[in-house]
């Protein structure tokens, strides 16, 4: 007879005697007592609304569970934790014992063959749990691509405030809370987006914990604006003035949209010669620019200004 057919004849019979032997001995070796150790989860519960828990608890705690093989076996694939009932804590410091009556058991095992071996106890300290508003700023990384300008206003976050909620010691110093960083170098136009606020996510809570950030930019441009005649600031008409050259150039940069449509009657280019007598000058002009617009460059660092008195008939 062939080894196949051997190991194959009669195997429904075979296979019966196979579980058979396997309970027997199952049933044999489980009534013997062994000891079980184990790791199992601390969770605390019913921790009034009003506080919360400041410092680190240990999340687990090691067990011994003494019983026949056959029962821990059986219990094997039960989930297992320690519950800690801290219902009616106060702000302040508390000790907490850890004992078998805190841990959830099948049935089969007895309370009395559990035993805790470390920690034996946790200690909790409790603080009053505050809630205030707080500025919310953006966190950026990176630079502006040198092609895009920022708009005036551009950045707006909204909400621009949150309410931050934590214990007392510590949401008591917050005024501003911060995004995730948003990397300015990435930016190809204007756009929304929503980042969320980073917190100390183990103590503090926002609400919302997201905000929208937009940001508007427009395609960097440079102008000349040519032919611009400065202003002059004098204290009194009995003064004859004369400025060299009595125009200038100004090169500027800016948003390509506000540059297009700008104009000399934009800007203004102030020399102010209040206190100033008869005499020859040499003057940097101020230069004043709608908001976005810098000036870049000027076709002269300064103007000569003569202050001579007025000659004219009918001057004093």
């Amino acid at each position: 007879m062939g080894l196949k057919k051997s190991l194959t004849e009669n195997l429904g019979v075979k296979i019966i005697a196979l579980v058979v032997a396997f309970s027997i001995w199952f049933f044999a070796s489980g009534q013997k007592e062994v000891v079980w150790l184990r790791m199992i989860p601390i969770t605390l519960q019913n921790v009034p609304d009003s506080l919360v828990v400041v410092n680190t608890v240990p999340g687990q705690v090691e067990i011994s569970i003494t019983g026949t093989k056959r029962q821990l076996l059986l219990m094997g694939f039960k989930r297992l934790r320690c519950d800690v009932d801290l219902s009616g804590s106060v702000p302040g410091g508390q000790r907490v014992s850890l004992t078998p009556r805190q841990i959830q058991l099948p049935s089969r095992i007895d309370q009395r063959n559990v035993r805790i071996i470390e920690p034996l106890s946790i200690d909790l300290r409790f603080e009053r749990l505050v809630t205030q508003r707080a500025q919310v700023t953006l966190s950026t990384t990176g630079a502006i691509p040198e092609n895009l300008i920022l708009l005036d206003g551009a950045v707006s976050i909204t909400p621009s405030r949150v309410s931050v909620r934590g214990p007392a010691s510590t949401v008591q110093h917050i005024r501003t809370v911060t995004t995730e960083p948003l990397d300015l170098s990435k930016i190809k136009d204007s756009f929304e987006k929503e980042l969320t606020i980073v917190t100390d996510a183990g103590r503090i809570e926002c609400d919302p914990d997201r905000v929208t950030v937009s940001v508007r930019v427009s395609e960097r441009g440079e102008r000349v604006l040519a032919n611009v005649p400065p202003t002059v600031l004098v204290d009194s008409e009995d003064f004859t003035v004369t400025v060299i050259p009595n125009s200038i150039s100004l090169t500027l940069a800016g948003p390509r949209a506000i540059l297009d449509t700008l104009s000399s009657g934009d800007v203004s280019v102030l020399l102010n010669l209040g206190g100033l007598g008869e005499a020859r000058y040499r003057m940097a002009p101020e230069v004043i620019l709608p908001p976005g617009v810098e000036l870049t460059a000027m076709s002269v660092d300064s103007l000569t200004v003569e202050i001579v008195a007025d000659t004219s008939p009918g001057s004093p």
